[in-house]
C-alpha cells in the first residue's frame, strides 16, 4: 500500500526525470554538442546508491550504507571515464579507487553504526586503495626486491645480534 509520501516522492522524481530529458532535448535542437546517451550509464550504479543512502536515512539502518555509498562513487567514478575525464585505458593506474571506494562504504557504516566490526574492511579497503594508488600513480615499484630480499634478513640478523649483545651488557 502506497503512502501519500512515496506517492509524492514518486511524482517528484519522475517530473524531475521529464524536466531533464526536456533540456536535454532542447540544448540538442539549440545545436548545443552533448555528449551521447550512451556516456550516461553510470547514472544506474550512481541512483542506486542513492536510493540506498535514502533508505538509511529514513530507516536509519547502516546497512543501508555500504551499498549506497559504493553505489554512488562507483558510479560517479564510471562518469569521470565515459564523460571524458579520464581514458579506459588508464584504469590500469585508477583500480585502487575499487578498494577504496568499498573500504569508504564500510567506513561511512562504522561512522554511523559505531560496530568496530566494520573497522575491519573499512581500514584494509581504504588501506589497500591508498596504497595501491601510490604505487600505480608515483611508479615506484617493488622489483628491486626480488633480487635483494636477502638484504632485508641480512639487516634483521644484524638488528638481532646487536639487541642481544647491547642486552647482555646491561
Amino acid at each position: 500500500m502506497k503512502t501519500e509520501s512515496s506517492n509524492r516522492s514518486g511524482n517528484v522524481i519522475g517530473g524531475l526525470v521529464i524536466i531533464a530529458l526536456g533540456i536535454w532535448f532542447l540544448l540538442g535542437a539549440l545545436g548545443v554538442r552533448l555528449p551521447g546517451i550512451g556516456n550516461f550509464w553510470p547514472i544506474f550504479p550512481t541512483l542506486a546508491g542513492l536510493a540506498f543512502i535514502v533508505a538509511y536515512v529514513r530507516q536509519k539502518d547502516a546497512g543501508f550504507l555500504i551499498p549506497g555509498v559504493a553505489g554512488f562513487l562507483i558510479g560517479l567514478f564510471f562518469f569521470l571515464f565515459t564523460l571524458g575525464s579520464f581514458e579506459w585505458s588508464q584504469m590500469g593506474q585508477l583500480w585502487p579507487l575499487f578498494p577504496l571506494i568499498g573500504g569508504l562504504a564500510f567506513l561511512a557504516a562504522y561512522l554511523s553504526d559505531r560496530d568496530a566490526g566494520l573497522l575491519i574492511p573499512a581500514v584494509g579497503g581504504v588501506g589497500v586503495g591508498v596504497i595501491g594508488l601510490f604505487f600505480t600513480l608515483s611508479g615506484f615499484s617493488l622489483a628491486w626486491l626480488g633480487t635483494f630480499w636477502p638484504v632485508i634478513l641480512i639487516l634483521v640478523g644484524i638488528l638481532v645480534l646487536v639487541q642481544n649483545l647491547l642486552g647482555r651488557k646491561g
